[in-house]
């Protein structure tokens, strides 16, 4: 995947190298220079190179595996834990926040002990179980992060407001039937890259949960798993289990602190400053490297496309730069079969879309696109913010520059480079009315620049003032200088990740306003109109005798994420699929509400579903009244429709839209709970 197993011996001013077979996984990401002779410098007080933790491919893989096995249990070990206490809520009380800071605190000092043991005191008895402790310090700080401050709601970030409302529609989707299924058409592919929430689906069945419940704790043991596994990776990338300690850390932070809320999306980006470093390598002949990048780019493919398709084109770049550099057509060649065997790999989750999409009837493809926000307006910078992580990228930057013609330095440099373009490109691509999400890129770039400041706080302690000035700069001062920069970057990362809550305070407090699927709220205030959900779900199942398969007419989006029914409609065109054609359902459903004669609506929703294939309700469920269970004439049934309005912001518009109450005098079985009106349809379901 990156670098093989070190030769007992090596050259000056390179990593001690392993077979010859797969040289471009020897590229050193930092520089191992010599003073006055070949020795390489020393860490610490004990003459250890930091290359001395450099491990083969197997064992990388092997502990890849057993780290994000471990950070899972434990980080779920925690949840339940947690969700055993009676924590105050959040967004009342500062307890949790208090805990929070204090777990960090911990975490964070432990995880600088234990490297600072590493470097100048490692005993052979201690050696694998201090190894574990720093594979797991990540999925620490997600727990320290995160799972404390939502430790007294069943909600995740941002509840079940916003996005989270189809994200958990869809997780309830495969909870209830395993496969690649829509979230909301019956009968219709996902065209959502369905990884995270397959898997999902299978944890829950695995746990016993509803969909909607299995959504915190599978977004944070996958957050956790992934912040793990970036620590064996990044150590045989660097050679150093510190560097890749401190690099998966600060990764594992900056995440939690920009897009936490989207946690299938994070665990892709975590691993892209990784990804573009195994590009480089393996375009230029790295066989482990090759394997690391089909496999990063093929799952990624099933769990957010905008990374994989960003991370395809830097690799496009770094394949063009390999082959102009060493006039050869062989990083083309390595190019085309990462290509396809990724793209073997992505087939297996797009495959059945995508076949879909070239022989069925379909609407526009592009409207995820449609939705610029003012932070898709400016360039991300960083390095310019007067916070730890603006430091550190600023760091990073100028390192960059000046490492420039290293290998690895310069994948980073070709990573951003095309990070930017896309960025700017995507503000560009609104004259034609669309774009490339550019600021979702916020968080790559972020990443990207703080991999490159660790890395060149490492180089500095390899190769600084001791270089420059060799016959006087003394080991006692390599000594305090090594002590420096590592308080340092651990009071800089435990500055930056006590401030994650508190940059996620808005979400948080979503999870705690929000009701639950059990109609529970976290902050212990009386529930919305989510606490009829469960006698509608009664209803509903007691003459439809099956979720699954029934297709429900309603606006109540969250009734949809906590019940396996499907919809009519999808929630906005943005999340539609296409293959549902979303615009010409909204004015089938518009059409419908000119009608007061019962059988012509029945006759109405027929045609449609003879015409386009659309499986015509089971149920509505709208908000009006009934009075002793008949309709009242000319009273009306309320529906909400959801417009796409881009380029306007917000880019989504809901007008009320009202259906004759007569329609449905005949031909349904009707109930009124609560504010709803539950119309089921009346048909033979033996």
């Amino acid at each position: 995947m990156i670098r093989p197993r070190p030769r007992s011996a090596g050259t000056p001013g390179s990593i001690p190298t392993a077979a010859p077979a797969d040289t471009a996984d020897n590229a050193p990401a930092i520089p191992v220079s010599h003073t006055t002779g070949a020795q390489a410098p020393a860490i610490g007080n004990l003459g250890r190179p930091f290359t001395k933790d450099a491990v083969d491919l197997r064992t990388t893989l092997a502990h890849m595996l057993l780290a994000g096995g471990a950070a899972a249990v434990i980080t779920l070990a925690c949840w339940f834990a947690l969700g055993a206490t009676n924590l105050p809520s959040f967004n009342s009380s500062f307890v949790t926040k208090a805990l929070s800071t204090a777990a960090t605190v911990i975490v964070i000092g432990a995880a600088a002990g234990a490297c600072f043991v590493w470097l100048t005191n490692r005993p052979a008895k201690r050696r694998y179980l201090l190894s574990a402790a720093l594979y797991l310090v990540p999925a620490g700080l997600v727990v320290t992060t995160l799972a404390i401050p939502l430790a007294a709601t069943s909600l995740y970030l941002d509840g079940i407001s916003v996005d989270q409302a189809f994200r958990t529609q869809y997780l309830t989707r495969m909870t209830d039937h395993l496969g690649w299924a829509d979230m909301a058409y019956l009968d219709q592919p996902s065209f959502y890259p369905g990884l995270w929430f397959f898997s999902g689906g299978l944890f829950a069945k695995l746990t016993g949960m509803a969909g909607w419940a299995a959504y915190k704790p599978w977004a944070l043991v996958t957050l956790s798993a992934t912040a793990s596994m970036l620590v064996p990776v990044w150590r045989r990338i660097t050679g150093s289990l510190v560097i890749a300690v401190a690099v998966a850390l600060v990764s594992t932070a900056v995440t939690l602190a920009i897009a936490a809320e989207e946690p299938y999306a994070a665990i892709v980006a975590m691993g892209m400053p990784a990804a573009v470093v195994l590009a480089r390598r393996a375009m230029r002949g790295g066989r482990g490297s090759l394997l690391g990048l089909i496999v990063f780019l093929g799952l990624s493919a099933n769990l957010y496309t905008l990374y994989t398709g960003l991370t395809a084109i830097i690799t496009i770049a770094l394949a063009i730069s390999a082959a102009a550099a060493g006039k050869t057509i062989r990083p083309i060649l390595r190019l085309g079969a990462a290509g396809i065997a990724s793209m073997a790999i992505a087939a297996i989750g797009w495959g059945p879309y995508l076949l879909a999409l070239a022989t069925r009837p379909h609407g526009p493809t592009g409207k995820a696109q449609h939705y610029l926000p003012d932070a898709g307006t400016f360039v991300p910078t960083p390095f310019f913010q007067a916070t730890a992580l603006g430091a550190l990228t600023l760091l990073g930057l100028i390192w960059l520059i000046m490492r420039s013609k290293r290998g690895d330095a310069r994948a980073l440099i070709v990573g951003l480079s095309c990070c930017y373009a896309w960025v700017v490109a995507s503000m560009i691509m609104a004259l034609v009315g669309t774009t490339l999400l550019g600021f979702r890129l916020d968080l790559p770039i972020s990443l990207m620049l703080a991999a490159a400041g660790v890395l060149a706080l490492a180089d500095i302690r390899i190769v600084g003032v001791r270089r420059l000035y060799p016959q006087t700069v003394k080991p006692e001062w390599s000594r305090i200088a090594t002590r420096i920069m590592a308080i340092v970057l651990a009071l800089g990362c435990l500055n930056y990740a006590c401030t994650i809550p508190i940059n996620q305070r808005d979400r948080i407090d979503l999870a705690y306003t929000d009701s639950d699927g059990e109609a529970h709220r976290g902050d212990r205030f009386p529930a919305d109109a989510t606490q009829y959900y469960a006698k509608i779900d009664t209803f509903l199942s007691q003459r439809l005798k099956t979720r699954a398969g029934s297709v429900i007419l309603t606006d109540e989006k969250s009734f949809l994420a906590y019940y396996p029914y499907h919809g009519y409609q999808a929630l906005t065109a943005h999340y539609a699929n296409p293959l549902g054609q979303f615009e010409k359902r909204n004015d089938e459903i518009e059409s419908w509400t000119d009608i007061k004669d019962p059988q012509k609506m029945l006759d109405a929703m027929d045609k449609a579903q003879a015409d386009n294939g659309w499986h015509s309700p089971d149920a509505i469920v709208l908000r009006g009244q009934l009075s002793k269970g008949k309709v009242i004439p000319k009273e009306r049934f309320s529906y909400l429709i959801a417009d796409d309005i881009y380029p306007n912001q917000p880019n989504v518009r809901f007008r009320t839209v009202n259906f004759h109450t007569e329609a449905f005098a005949s031909g349904w079985d009707l109930g009124q709970i609560g504010p709803f009106v539950v119309a089921v349809r009346e048909r033979d379901r033996g």
